[in-house]
């Protein structure tokens, strides 16, 4: 992309950036795709506990302009003892698409994950043939082939339903594997498992395509 892109972490409640980046968040997202926002506020006040206690590093990721004006948004976890990342959620304000922006952010992130201390990324997508619309469908293909292009491989022969907490229901959705070191479709359940427990299950020969 031409325009320039600067990554931030926000790391505190008290950040210019966090309004807009929940304002992004809550419009991007379907309802039954999101976490409360007081758990995305707990994250940012839990840190000492998410990396002291349970090893997790939970990361809010901005990507901004020249004027420091949002463009796009992460979400992400690193689990070290489980040799796994996980990137929960990834969006550019409707303005911003088509221009790179989404790549951009993706690039950086698996940029930022060692690959000696991580077998891969764990990516959630929509099922297309589950969307409640043409239109829907389309975008959700778009999302699995924009994954693709950046490396990530689709893990069939898994059910998974998403779990984002008690005030929605459970959501089937496939998982994509980015892998950073050399694993099979086996090694790619283990990752789905370490990222999502007893949410992922076997349901048929397991493949990375």
């Amino acid at each position: 992309m031409d325009e320039e892109i600067k990554f931030v972490e926000i790391t505190d409640l008290t950040d210019e950036l966090l309004l807009s980046w929940l304002d992004l968040y809550e419009t991007a997202f379907p309802p039954n795709e999101r976490n409360l926002v007081s758990y995305i506020i707990q994250s940012l006040v839990d840190i000492e506990y998410w990396e002291g206690r349970s090893g997790i590093k939970k990361t809010l990721l901005a990507a901004v302009n020249r004027n420091e004006a949002l463009l796009g948004l992460a979400y992400y976890d690193l689990m070290p003892e489980k040799e796994t990342a996980v990137l929960w959620y990834l969006a550019t304000w409707p303005k911003e698409r088509n221009r790179g922006v989404g790549g951009a952010i993706y690039d950086h992130i698996v940029s930022q994950i060692d690959p000696a201390r991580y077998k891969g990324l764990v990516i959630e997508v929509e099922i297309p043939e589950l969307a409640g619309s043409d239109e829907q469908r389309q975008l959700a293909a778009r999302r699995i082939n924009f994954y693709r292009r950046h490396g990530a491989r689709w893990l069939k022969g898994i059910d998974y339903k998403q779990n984002v907490g008690w005030h929605q229901p459970l959501t089937p959705m496939y998982i994509m594997i980015h892998p950073l070191q050399a694993i099979d479709a086996r090694a790619g359940l283990e990752l789905a498992k370490a990222a999502a427990g007893g949410e992922v299950t076997q349901s048929g020969s397991l493949e990375l395509v």
